[in-house]
């Protein structure tokens, strides 16, 4: 009797826990950890198949695709993303980051530059949409206006199936880098002094991309649909709805 007590009350809560982590789990894998950081303006995602993209764009009205793992003609999840979006009218844009080696100086500028002049609304994807999807979605954030580094750390959450371990621990403390440097100079985050650290503060960590000997990757790589006459990489920012 009191074994079956023990089972009641300690090993069923247990069962539920896990099952409902495990269909969390399944929920968040089917729909390719898909989610909102500024509605209208910016999603964010893992890696969809070409039709699940279609579907995105035609129903958020995506304009530009950042994709957080590179151009990779040669792969052919890539040559369908990249046909979907331009098929769409949007426009893909490529940066290779690693979820395991820190952004170089020159990564991270161009990464701003990009979120300045791409049209919007935005998609930001890597394979899972946790660690690399996760960094650039907190620099979003920052980069809003009234936008909080509490806003840009919940960026990195179980939520999005981000777990502060190995790789993605590398992820987040781009984040608390940023935090120190204005924690040293006794300031407050403004989208003002996170584009100061960006361009003058940052210094990556090891092991980081500006230590290769060469460097084979372009830093951005942007395909645009055919007569697109949007603005990217030199125009202006389409304006926050």
């Amino acid at each position: 009797m009191r074994r079956a007590r023990i089972r009641k009350w300690v090993v069923r809560p247990i069962l539920v826990l896990l099952l409902g982590a495990l269909g969390y789990l399944g929920w968040n894998l089917a729909t390719a950890n898909f989610a909102t950081v500024e509605a209208g303006r910016i999603y964010r995602s893992g890696q969809m198949r070409a039709g699940s993209m279609v579907q995105v764009i035609r129903s958020r009205g995506i304009r530009t695709v950042l994709n957080l793992r590179g151009s990779n003609p040669q792969k052919a999840w890539y040559r369908a993303e990249r046909a979907a979006v331009l098929a769409e009218g949007a426009t893909q844009v490529d940066i290779a980051l690693s979820s395991s080696e820190w952004m170089s100086r020159a990564q991270l500028r161009t990464l701003l530059r990009v979120l300045d002049t791409c049209e919007y609304p935005l998609l930001i994807h890597c394979w899972r949409g946790s660690e690399r999807t996760g960094l650039v979605s907190a620099m979003t954030e920052l980069l809003r206006p009234g936008g909080t580094l509490a806003d840009a750390r919940g960026q990195f959450s179980l939520r999005y199936l981000f777990v502060r371990a190995g790789d993605g621990a590398m992820m987040r403390e781009h984040l608390d880098r940023y935090e120190r440097w204005l924690r040293d100079r006794g300031q407050d985050h403004s989208p003002g002094r996170f584009r100061l650290w960006v361009a003058e503060g940052y210094r990556p960590g090891t092991p980081c991309r500006e230590q290769w000997p060469y460097d084979p990757y372009p830093l951005v790589v942007i395909s645009r649909p055919p007569r697109h006459s949007g603005p990217l990489a030199g125009g202006k920012p389409a304006p926050r709805r």
